[in-house]
């Protein structure tokens, strides 16, 4: 089958795009091409004519294909990747219209269901499903010395927080959250990695905390450098406000890498839903809205010893390919009514 995931722009640390690079290694059935809306309209024939289903994942991208849809007459597949509570009121409505005329929804945790009004939980009665996300559980990333490049002292104590730069992921609580610990070690390094829209507040409140020389903006960096850092760092922090299923927090447990994250249901559920312990897996859950809960369980997981025992295969990305494979082999088997 030839499926199209639709999305509002190409990047090779995004969802979408890892997904396609390893479906298209590994699956025996589906040929996955990313599109980005913007060339919908000079790939229509390929669109009408090649393609047997098209996978939305980022919302405005989707809402455009469908109205195109409606002559196209595609079979059509849309991810939740994102909470509903922090949508602006555009991206609300035209979730609306998505999940009216998609054929199937996902969500890739259960608490993104759970928050939705009832009036969308209705329109998607009967034909939505929640498929954890996966990871590479035996990914082979180029080794690199990413001290040494980004001029970090390796016997410094490495705390690395890869995320984009926005409210969910709660920097500027995290970064108070360490300021007293800098100031009883300053060997303790806060190394961020991403960009986006409140980066410049954020580095403001470094400023303000007189934490320059303990706290460190890489920008954006390869997938395999990420993987590097989750190698050799002491802790991997996520502490967000509101998550999806990260995806750099299951990398991180895949790297059996020390971790802390915050208590919300999007972290804890994936650990329940398969009946794991979170000690076993290195894994310390915090209050993400209390700055010294936060600073309390960074040194509580820095003094953990670290485990190195347990396999990872709940949450690899072979089991989840196998279950949208399942979901696109069913929607070309039974037509749709666009």
């Amino acid at each position: 089958m030839k499926i199209i995931y639709m999305v509002n722009k190409l990047s090779k640390t995004s969802i979408p795009w890892r997904w396609t690079d390893y479906f298209n290694k590994k699956s025996k059935y589906n040929q996955i091409e990313l599109l980005e809306v913007k060339f919908l309209k000079s790939r229509w024939n390929d669109l009408k004519n090649k393609t047997d289903i098209v996978h939305g994942h980022h919302i405005k991208a989707m809402a455009l294909f469908l109205f195109s849809n409606k002559v196209l007459k595609k079979p059509t597949v849309y991810t939740v990747h994102g909470s509903y509570l922090f949508l602006s009121k555009s991206n609300a409505l035209l979730l609306k219209l998505i999940f009216k005329l998609s054929n199937k929804i996902i969500f890739v945790n259960q608490m993104l269901y759970d928050v939705l009004p009832k009036e969308y939980k209705k329109i998607i009665e009967g034909k939505y499903e929640v498929i954890l996300n996966g990871v590479e559980t035996d990914y082979k990333y180029v080794k690199s010395d990413v001290y040494k490049k980004f001029n970090i002292d390796s016997s410094d104590t490495i705390c690395f927080h890869p995320a984009r730069f926005v409210t969910e992921k709660n920097h500027i609580r995290l970064i108070s959250a360490f300021e007293p610990l800098i100031k009883n070690n300053s060997k303790i390094k806060f190394i961020l990695a991403g960009d986006g829209k409140l980066k410049g507040e954020i580095q403001a409140h470094v400023k303000a905390l007189n934490l320059e020389k303990n706290v460190i903006f890489l920008g954006l960096i390869e997938r395999d450098e990420v993987y590097s850092f989750l190698e050799r760092c002491d802790l991997f922090l996520m502490p967000s406000i509101s998550e999806g299923l990260n995806i750099a927090f299951l990398e991180a447990i895949s790297m059996k890498t020390k971790v802390l994250v915050s208590d919300i249901e999007q972290f804890t559920y994936p650990l329940k839903a398969y009946g794991l312990d979170a000690e076993a897996l290195n894994v310390t859950f915090v209050n993400p809205l209390d700055e010294e809960a936060m600073s309390k369980g960074i040194l509580s997981a820095l003094e953990k010893e670290q485990q190195l025992a347990y396999d990872c295969s709940d949450f690899s990305l072979v089991s989840m390919m196998k279950k949208y494979e399942e979901i696109y082999k069913e929607l070309v088997k039974r037509g749709v009514n666009v």
